[in-house]
This record gives C-alpha cells, sequence and structure tokens, in this order.
C-alpha cells in the first residue's frame, strides 16, 4: 500500500510543481501593477529563494521527487530579478540621460515585467531543452536515485513528465514572449499604461496560465485515474521486491538475451530489446549476502564455481524495490556449456554493446549498467579522485577492454567516480566548480 501510495503522490506532487512555478511567474506579472518597479527585483529573489528552499526540502524527504521545474524556476527568477536591477540602475537620472534621450523615455516604467519574465523563461527553458538529459541537476539526480530505468515507474515518469513540463513551458513561454513583445514594438506608447496595455501585458498572460493550470490538472488527473487501477493491481499481485541481475562475462564479450522475433508468442514491452538473461526477482530484502546471490546465480545458470562480485546496488530512488547489481565472470567451459543450454542467447563485443546502445536497442536498466561500467572505468583510469588527469597529454585515452574488468581496483558503487566524470580538469571551469562543490555542494542544488 505504501508503494502505491508513494506513485501517485508522485503524480500529484508534478501537478504541484506545475501550480507552484506557472503560479510565481503569474503572481510576478500580476503584483507589478501595484509594486514600485524598484522593489520587483527584491520580489523575484524572494521567489527565486523560495524555490531554492523548497528543492533543498524536498531532497530530505523519504520520496524523491522530479524537482527539475523548481529548478528552473530559480533560475528564471534569478536572471528576471538580475535584469531588472540592471534596468532600474540604467533608468538612475545620472545614468540613463547619458544612454538615451530623455524625451523618448519614462521614467516612471522603466520596465513591463512581462517582457522581461517571458524572455528570461524562454532563454531558460532552451537551454534546459537543448541540454535534454545532460542538464547538470538531472545529472545529480541520476548520481543520486539513479537512471530513470533503474527507478521503476516513477523514475520513467518523472523523466517523462519533466521533459513535457519544461517543453510545455517554453512553448507558453513563447506564445507570450512574442505577443508582449510584438505589440510592445507595434502598439505601445511608452505614456501610461491603457486598456489595451493592460490587457496584452497582464491579464492575458494570466489567462494563458490558468488554461494551463487547467490543461495540466486534467492531464494528472488522467493518469491517476489510469495508474490508480493499475498500479493498486500491481502492488497487490506482486508487492515490493528485490531483483538481482548479473552481466555476464567471458574474455572480451557479454552474454545478452535478444529479443524474442516469433510473432506467435505473446510477450511483454521488457523482452523487445537486448537485455541481460540472468534476473531473478525475490520478496523485498535490505541486504543480499554474496554467497546467497551466488548460490541463486548457479541455480539460474546451471554453473558451478562461477567468480561473482557485487556492482553497485540501488537502494533509494525506487519505491517498488531495490536491484543489486553483479559481474559474473565465466570460463571457456562454463561458455560452451551455456551456449548449448541455452541457444537463444548471444555473446556480443563491447563494439556490438555500443552499437545496440545507440541505437536504442538495449533494456533501460541493462543501458544503465553498460553505461555506468564505461563511465566509472574510464573516469577511473583517467582521473584521479580530486579530479585530475593521471595523464600528461590530453588526448591520450586508455583502453577499455572487458578481459582486463576482472583485474580492475575500482568500486562501481562508489557514485563519486559519476561526479568525478561531470566536473574533472578537462571540464571548463574546474577549478571554479570544485571549489564551489567543496565548500558548498552539499546545500547547492
Amino acid at each position: 500500500m505504501l508503494r502505491n501510495h508513494d506513485n501517485i503522490d508522485g503524480i500529484f506532487r508534478l501537478w504541484l510543481n506545475w501550480i507552484l512555478v506557472s503560479g510565481s511567474l503569474a503572481v510576478l506579472v500580476v503584483v507589478s501593477l501595484w509594486i514600485p518597479p524598484v522593489i520587483m527585483p527584491l520580489i523575484a529573489f524572494a521567489l527565486q529563494g523560495g524555490f531554492d528552499l523548497y528543492i533543498k526540502f524536498n531532497k530530505t524527504q523519504r520520496l524523491h521527487l522530479c524537482l527539475v521545474l523548481p529548478f528552473l524556476a530559480t533560475r528564471i527568477m534569478f536572471w528576471t530579478g538580475l535584469s531588472m536591477l540592471i534596468v532600474n540602475i540604467l533608468y538612475s537620472r545620472w545614468m540613463i540621460g547619458k544612454i538615451f534621450d530623455e524625451g523618448t523615455i519614462n521614467t516612471e516604467i522603466p520596465f513591463i515585467t512581462v517582457l522581461i519574465l517571458s524572455l528570461s523563461t524562454l532563454i531558460v527553458t532552451a537551454f534546459a531543452l537543448l541540454k535534454k538529459g545532460r542538464l547538470g541537476f538531472c545529472e545529480k539526480c541520476k548520481i543520486r536515485n539513479g537512471s530513470p530505468g533503474e527507478r521503476g515507474f516513477l523514475g520513467n515518469l518523472f523523466s517523462q513528465e519533466g521533459k513535457y513540463q519544461i517543453n510545455m513551458l517554453f512553448k507558453l513561454s513563447a506564445l507570450v514572449a512574442i505577443g508582449t513583445w510584438g505589440y510592445y514594438f507595434f502598439e505601445y506608447v511608452n505614456i501610461n499604461l491603457n486598456k489595451p496595455d493592460r490587457y496584452v501585458f497582464f491579464w492575458a498572460p494570466i489567462a494563458i496560465t490558468l488554461f494551463s493550470i487547467g490543461y495540466i490538472t486534467v492531464r494528472y488527473l488522467s493518469l491517476w485515474k489510469y495508474y490508480s487501477v493499475n498500479l493498486q493491481n500491481r502492488a497487490e499481485s506482486q508487492g515490493r521486491y528485490t531483483l538481482l541481475r548479473y552481466l555476464v562475462f567471458h574474455e572480451d564479450t557479454i552474454l545478452v538475451r535478444p529479443p524474442v522475433s516469433n510473432p506467435d508468442i505473446t510477450y511483454t514491452p521488457e523482452k523487445k530489446k537486448y537485455d541481460t538473461p540472468a534476473n531473478i526477482f525475490i520478496p523485498y530484502r535490505e541486504r543480499v549476502p554474496l554467497h546467497e546471490a551466488i548460490g541463486m546465480f548457479n541455480n539460474l545458470s546451471g554453473l558451478q564455481d562461477t567468480e561473482i562480485r557485487l556492482m553497485y546496488i540501488n537502494q533509494t530512488g525506487n519505491v517498488e524495490g531495490n536491484i543489486f547489481h553483479y559481474f559474473s565472470f565465466i570460463t571457456t567451459e562454463q561458455r560452451n556449456k551455456v551456449e548449448t543450454s541455452f541457444p537463444n542467447l548471444q555473446f556480443k563485443t563491447i563494439a556490438e554493446i555500443q552499437k545496440l546502445l545507440n541505437s536504442g536497442k538495449l533494456e533501460n536498466l541493462f543501458s544503465a549498467e553498460i553505461v555506468r561500467l564505461y563511465t566509472i572505468a574510464m573516469t577511473w583510469k583517467t582521473y584521479t579522485p580530486e579530479g585530475k588527469r593521471k595523464w600528461k597529454y590530453k588526448e591520450y585515452q586508455p583502453l577499455f577492454r572487458l578481459k582486463d574488468l576482472k583485474g580492475w581496483d575500482v568500486d562501481f558503487n562508489d557514485n563519486h567516480w559519476l561526479e568525478v566524470a561531470r566536473v574533472n580538469e578537462d571540464k571548463r571551469f574546474f577549478k571554479i566548480r570544485r571549489f564551489w562543490n567543496k565548500y558548498f555542494g552539499k546545500n547547492s542544488n
């Protein structure tokens, strides 16, 4: 029941995020009707601070939510407030006359809030869309909580709806920006705000915001009705689980289960892509001793004396259960036995796996495992734990060979290597970013 409640609560929080962010944008526009321009930057910065606190509070909760939209709101409010502050400074009497003809300006209306706000929102959301999943905030979330595939239903939902909300906010801000800036250049007279001006600069954006809230409400009510039934049925039939996954290696190859291609066989969507064939579901357990993991693999594969090592564990971020990932190294004799007992399975080289990964033919969990394996291995080979290069020449790139994996002394369960991959000596502003992470990282977004 708790798992089902968390999944439904995740849908509600997505709706709440949209209400808070779109509502704050609308509030900033409305209050500018009565608040003096000199105070408006302070309100924008205050809203930024409010979203910062909201993000920090939610990070301490048991249920890890998608907070990308509130994060973008902090950036929107910052750039909006900074732009307002700059305009106010430029409109100070001792500066404005040096830049513009004082006969063409109105010092009582140094700026119109919606013009600055819509442009800031458009730029911030466009940048987020261009970055896709590589947005720094999202990368940190994946390091802490796992990839969408590793987080189960909520991970996939958050990934899907996070992108959807950013795209929707981008389109609405583009609509408002085009409409308000077009009216400003072609119709607006900088004397006062008449009724048409107030309609375009204030009430039309508010109407668009209310429409978006209504649309989002209907969308998430539909999602809630659909998933509340399906998730309840799944929770009652399955309960919380622990999943054990084994990546099986022989020399420079990895064992995979190809997609089911027989049209006469009814199969679930989870079997339409390549995956590791060694998956074991058991009732939920916080810990799985290594000897038990070895015994379960031996029972599944029919092999004996197989070398098994823990790769990493997903303990948080997935309310449905947890996942233990293992390395399994088999001998040539064991490979021959696997090929005889399971003729449908295939051994693939890392080059073949990379092609399947790039073409989207790997299951989400399998993709996450391969990416983590390669990322941590190459980071460990290239950089120190502090992010400095081990090699003098920047162009040098160490070899990545699966047959060397067995002898590598690196902890794939240590998320620090993923952070080093994100912030290292070859990245821009490395020293500044390292300083920030060292002294402010625990409290940063």
